[in-house]
């Protein structure tokens, strides 16, 4: 048994006919067949069948198996080589949620800049789930990315770097603008620039408003907290976010929540347990542990 076998096996599975398989790998219908048969030989049993030439193969019992187990292992076989290729590198892949980003990239790219690493450091922004997915599959060998409660993986290593608390933005000529700390019946009926959907800031607002029975009055779905805060220095409603993340101008002021309301954004580093870092790989990772975000 090896890769190419099980790759052919799989084909035929998904498939269900030669021609199709010998086509996609552009070799001999006789190849195919012969892979085949030392599978079924090796197992000592049937693994696909077919009523006539011309029909469509039928996956057994047994083939149903080894196709499950097969797609892992080719997917193993992969990672594998991704890993082998990557592990000489003097290259390390980082990967930034659009939160992270904002808040930890640029104090990412002063710190490897002083330490000369930056030239070979890649970096993406993508939102965390598909960080974490990229990571899962060797794409990225480090993630910051921010949940509002701290991750726990059996296949990710998984560093809490700091907390971030959610506040409100407001114009400084909104009455709310002058107290010292929001409760959420402050926002009852208060016009709100809100993120879009499903994004972590408009998770935290919806939680936020739903232990007070309170109903958000969003006028305004905003795809970034940068337009959040550009359309409070308008005066066109007050923001929901997350502290630390967008400058404000001039007449915009951050309001904390109320201690007892209070939901914190968690900022984490992920690193694949099955991960084996080179020196240069490792002393990357290992800056990333110790930088601090500044005020």
């Amino acid at each position: 048994m090896n890769e190419r076998d099980l790759k052919y096996f799989c084909s035929l599975v998904e498939t269900g006919n030669y021609t199709a398989t010998a086509k996609q790998f552009q070799v001999t219908q006789p190849a195919i067949s012969v892979a085949l048969k030392r599978l079924e030989t090796k197992y000592a049993t049937k693994l696909l069948t077919q009523s006539n030439h011309r029909a469509r193969l039928v996956t057994t019992s047994a083939g149903q198996v080894l196709y499950i187990k097969a797609r892992h292992l080719i997917k193993e076989f992969t990672q594998i080589e991704l890993e082998v290729q990557h592990a000489s590198d003097q290259k390390v892949r980082l990967g930034f949620s659009h939160i992270a980003g904002g808040i930890w990239l640029p104090r990412v790219i002063e710190a490897f800049a002083h330490h000369h690493l930056l030239a070979s450091v890649t970096t993406e922004v993508a939102i965390s789930e598909q960080l974490l997915e990229q990571l899962r599959n060797h794409k990225l060998d480090a993630a910051i990315f921010s949940t509002l409660q701290p991750m726990q993986s059996d296949d990710l290593q998984v560093f809490q770097l700091e907390t971030h608390p959610l506040c409100v933005l407001a114009n400084i000529q909104q009455p709310i603008s002058r107290l010292r700390m929001i409760e959420a019946t402050d926002l009852q009926q208060l016009p709100i620039i809100a993120r879009l959907p499903h994004s972590l800031p408009r998770t935290a607002l919806t939680r936020y408003c739903s232990r007070s029975n309170v109903q958000p009055k969003i006028i305004y779905e905003a795809h970034s907290n940068q337009l959040v805060e550009r359309l409070v220095a308008r005066n066109l409603g007050i923001g929901f976010v997350i502290n630390g993340s967008v400058a404000l101008s001039p007449n915009v002021v951050k309001i904390p929540l109320k201690p007892s309301q209070s939901i914190d954004c968690y900022m984490q580093l992920a690193v694949r347990k099955s991960f084996l870092p080179n020196d240069y790989q490792t002393r990357c990772i290992d800056l990333l542990k110790e930088i601090k975000v500044q005020e």
